[in-house]
């Protein structure tokens, strides 16, 4: 194994980044990666010269660069003594960990030092979740251009503002009831006050889901950090979700919504593309509305599919490409127009009464502890998200599996898939025939 040490520049004068060039004919390898160290380009060509120069230089001005590269050699030689086959990111790692050893010997300390400060601060929850906010989740809390522990999406100024509105929520909570909630108060009788406490603020159960799902996320952090054990807080402190009556657009309803001439009023057709994009893709809105033509692609069946990395989960997903979804993307020359999510909100309804979805919709709310049943019109129900919704119920309602249904929407779960399936009790029956159990009956008759 030979282990070498070059530059990649025409550069006679001034610094370049040094690379290690590794070679092993038996071993069939040539790997060339780069150090991160910067040489003085007339130095070290200088030593190369002679062996006199290279002394000189290893034992003057190069002396700290050359405790480094003989640091390298050691541990590549040492790797291939062990029979381990190199790689050139196990290489680069390698490398990396010798080079800025210091670097990385600081900034453990650094962290280390941090968590025993966060331990040492921490005598109350809130305090806490101060810490969790500012330095375990967010970095630039306003942001959010930290990554997710061990993830390799960035934050979302929506999980941002769920955050503090926790925060907001635990303070107010102290105040009213008058006391101070540290590790220990984390009990099933808090879980159930606290629930109270939002439920009579008249937020919807949701909301109070939403809520004690926050609270049981920063109590796992705190338990990392061995401030306290979570079981009861695992077992306990239920999540519970009220399954809402939310609207959905069948696929007739899509299409005349394609159809619609919207040729004069251009703020409502440009909203109305970026909708029926999103009916068709079943994608969160953040995601929908950056679809563009760049990430059209064609696999192997000869199909043309989007191909989409989204957003919140950092999961890659493939979508077949609808010719709807084409045809507005040609007519933006590739880039959907910028719509906010607000004039999305604003105008689909408005688009929506003009079509004349204005059948009344009963559904099923709740305001603090009271119950009630609300009447509202189709259309004034018609938001960004049931783009997402109708997109999944429909491909449900042709019968779609679950999975072949997550695989494009990204769901991590089918019960959390299933919150979106929208189906009335005639349609829910009709998709039962379809079963293998009903279809064996009607042949026996």
């Amino acid at each position: 194994m030979a282990t070498k040490f070059v530059l990649r520049t025409d550069k006679t004068e001034g610094y370049a980044t040094l690379y290690a060039r590794i070679q092993s004919r038996a071993h069939k390898i040539n790997i060339r990666v780069s150090t991160g160290l910067e040489v003085d380009v007339k130095e070290w060509n200088k030593s190369l010269a002679s062996a006199k120069a290279l002394t000189a230089f290893r034992s003057g001005k190069g002396k700290d660069l050359f405790i480094k590269l003989d640091a390298i050699m050691y541990t590549i030689d040492s790797l291939t003594s062990e029979g381990v086959t190199l790689t050139p990111d196990l290489v680069k790692g390698r490398i990396h960990g010798i080079v800025f050893a210091e670097q990385i010997k600081a900034e453990k300390e650094r962290q280390e030092a941090e968590l025993t400060r966060i331990k040492e601060d921490a005598s109350t929850f809130i305090n806490f979740v101060d810490r969790f906010i500012f330095y375990y989740t967010f970095g630039e809390c306003e942001t959010g251009k930290r990554k997710k522990k061990g993830g390799t999406t960035n934050v979302s100024s929506g999980t941002i503002k769920s955050y503090k509105g926790f925060r907001s929520q635990l303070a107010a909570y102290q105040e009213e009831r008058l006391r101070i909630i540290h590790f220990a108060d984390l009990t099933i009788e808090f879980y159930n006050d606290f629930r109270l406490f939002l439920t009579d603020k008249r937020y919807s159960p949701n909301t109070v889901a939403r809520m004690i799902k926050i609270c049981k996320t920063i109590c796992y952090a705190a338990e990392q950090l061995k401030l306290l054990d979570a079981g009861n807080i695992r077992s306990g402190f239920e999540v519970i979700y009220r399954d809402v009556d939310n609207v959905y657009l069948t696929d007739e309803r899509i299409n005349e919504l394609y159809k619609y001439d919207l040729s004069d009023r251009p703020a409502w057709e440009k909203v109305r593309d970026v909708f029926v994009v999103g009916c068709l893709t079943g994608q969160r809105i953040s995601d929908y509305k950056r679809i563009n033509a760049k990430m059209i692609v064609t696999l192997t069946d000869g199909n043309r599919y989007i191909k989409l990395k989204q957003e919140k989960t950092g999961n890659t997903v493939y979508i077949p490409l609808d010719y709807r979804v084409d045809d507005i993307l040609n007519k933006y020359n590739g880039e959907l127009p910028k719509v906010y999510d607000q004039k999305i909100n604003d105008h689909i309804k408005e688009i929506g009464e003009a079509l004349g979805w204005t059948e009344i919709v009963e559904l099923e709310e709740q305001h603090g502890a009271m119950e009630y049943t609300a009447r509202k019109r189709f259309c004034d129900l018609l938001k960004t998200h049931t783009a997402r919704r109708s997109f999944a119920t429909n491909m449900y309602k042709t019968g779609a599996s679950l999975n072949s249904i997550m695989a494009i929407t990204g769901h991590s779960s089918e019960q959390q898939l299933k919150t979106y399936l929208k189906l009335d009790e005639s349609e829910k029956a009709m998709l039962a025939a379809k079963e293998s159990y009903f279809t064996k009956l009607r042949a026996i008759k």
